[in-house]
Formats: structure tokens, C-alpha cells, sequence
């Protein structure tokens, strides 16, 4: 019926459709993971910004609250003990979430662009209040290294804006400053 040639052939030939189905199945593979890596990191992202919302939402719907937050960042030895208390816990959850950020950061979950936006928000809120920065060291033990490297260079930031604003000649540049001298 079928020569030894002939039965060589189509084993060969099923051999043949055999590898390409597997090539076909891994590139399906490759494109379903690229697919379910995108839809993670856009939920990721949005349960990121989700959790800023949060802790933005208690400022903007409670007027006590946001009366509080003023007074906490402005003077925090004024505080009371329960003040203190609820202080500390806003304090805890929002360098909680900024711990979150760094994390998500490093490990991909956050792109560039992202990850940029929030370290300029977190340099701002510090910039706004120093009592940020104040609180951040005495509880600093309890947040991660790579939070603590972030603070570290926010507080960097901050601090050589406030020593190039102090310097008089900072509004100068450097050749106006030489024919001012």
C-alpha cells in the first residue's frame, strides 16, 4: 500500500506540522503573557491611584480634618494626645503608600513616567511641610531602605533649592554674578 519512502515522508511532513504548532502556541503564549502583563500593571496603577484618592479624601471632604492636617503640619508639639494619635497614623499610612510607590517602582509595576510624578509629589508634600520630614525620622525604623534612600534624596532636593534660594546672586547667572563681582 505505502512504500517505506512514502511512510517517511508524511513522517516527516507530520513532524514538520507538529514543530509549527508549537511555534504557533508559543508566540499565542508570549502574546497572552505580553497581554496579561499590561492588564496587571493597569490595575496595579489604578488600585496606586485608588489608595492616593484615599488619603487625599479625607482633606477635601472633612473641613475638620483638613483643619487638623494644618495645624499637624504647621506645629505637631501643639498636638494633643489623641491628635498626636491620629497624626501619627496619617503619617504611617501615607509613607506607607509612598513605601508602596518605591516598591511598585522597583520592581516594574511603575513606569518612569509614573514613578517620577509621584517622587515630585512626595518632594513637594515635604517641601510644604517640613514636619513631614521631622515626623519621617523619628519612625524611619519602621519603612523600608529603599523609602528611607527616596526621603534621603527628596530631603536632598528640598534642601538645595532652600541653600540656592538663600544664595543672593542665585537669581544670576553665572557670567552676570562675575560682572557684578
Amino acid at each position: 500500500m505505502f512504500d517505506q519512502a512514502t511512510l517517511q515522508a508524511l513522517g516527516n511532513l507530520g513532524e514538520f506540522v507538529g514543530a509549527l504548532g508549537v511555534v504557533f502556541s508559543m508566540v499565542y503564549l508570549a502574546k497572552e503573557m505580553q497581554q496579561n502583563t499590561t492588564s496587571v500593571r493597569a490595575a496595579s496603577f489604578n488600585e496606586m491611584v485608588q489608595n492616593s484618592i484615599g488619603l487625599l479624601e479625607h482633606s477635601f471632604r472633612d473641613s475638620e480634618f483638613a483643619e487638623f492636617l494644618h495645624r499637624a503640619e504647621g506645629d505637631p508639639a501643639s498636638l494633643t494626645a489623641a491628635e498626636r494619635v491620629r497624626w501619627d497614623a496619617y503619617m504611617t499610612a501615607v509613607f506607607r503608600h509612598f513605601g508602596n510607590l518605591v516598591y511598585q517602582y522597583r520592581v516594574g509595576a511603575l513606569d518612569q513616567q509614573m514613578w517620577e510624578s509621584y517622587a515630585r509629589t512626595l518632594e513637594d508634600h515635604v517641601r510644604r511641610a517640613p514636619s513631614w520630614f521631622d515626623w519621617f525620622d523619628e519612625n524611619r525604623r519602621v519603612f523600608s531602605t529603599s523609602l528611607i534612600d527616596q526621603v534621603a534624596r527628596a530631603r536632598g532636593e528640598v534642601e538645595a533649592e532652600r541653600l540656592e534660594a538663600a544664595t543672593p546672586d542665585a537669581a544670576l547667572g553665572p557670567l552676570e554674578t562675575i560682572a557684578i563681582r
